[in-house]
């Protein structure tokens, strides 16, 4: 109940300060465990994708942001859950794993970190390999989402595209082997967040 009412609060709120206009969001499956994985250009992207769709989503989010104090309650009651990135965080890595097999919605962000203000494909470098990782051993569907705005930057009363790409399907990337698999899975991960962009 308390869920519902933070993102219906919250909602109503973003769609009209950000202009919020949604395409796509079919392809997230209405049942199962599935990995959101997104751009990341703003501390609002968790907030904006959890309103937007109406299944649950849960987060793994750097635990820097749950020391933002109006934040940290937002993005607590819209699902997510703190992951220390600079100390390997198996715990986290194992969490976001069981959420999936849960059959619950993971989001998961690509770069790893925010990278506003140019076209998304230009941040290849901050490519992570964690969410080749997740998405390999927990056997998961993968929905690419692309969050776009004007320069790749956030502001009020100006529009914001959230754009939910077709389901990218474990076997086209469980084939992949060798000690490079997880990174490979990133990039075919990334490369189809990358394709909205002409959207």
């Amino acid at each position: 109940m308390f869920y519902r009412f933070v993102r219906f609060l919250v909602g109503w709120l973003l769609r009209l300060l950000y202009r919020v206009h949604i395409a796509g969001i079919e392809n997230i499956p209405g049942s199962g465990g599935c990995i959101i994985a997104s751009n990341h250009t703003s501390l609002m992207d968790p907030v904006i994708l959890g309103v937007v769709e109406k299944r649950q989503i849960h987060f793994m989010a750097k635990a820097e942001l749950f020391k933002i104090p109006l934040l940290n309650g937002v993005i607590r009651a819209l699902g997510a859950f703190p992951v220390h990135r600079a100390e390997g965080d198996v715990t986290a890595i194992k969490h976001t794993i069981e959420t999936i097999s849960e059959g619950k919605l993971l989001c998961i962000f690509p770069q790893g970190t925010r990278c506003g203000g140019v076209p998304v494909r230009e941040t290849a470098d901050k490519l992570k390999s964690g969410i080749g990782l997740i998405a390999m051993r927990a056997e998961s569907p993968v929905v690419p989402v692309l969050i776009k705005t004007k320069a790749n930057k956030l502001h009020m009363f100006r529009r914001t595209d959230v754009i939910f790409g077709a389901v990218i399907k474990p076997d086209e990337f469980m084939s992949f082997e060798g000690r490079n698999k997880y990174k490979d899975t990133s990039k075919l991960i990334f490369d189809r967040i990358c394709e909205l962009e002409a959207s």
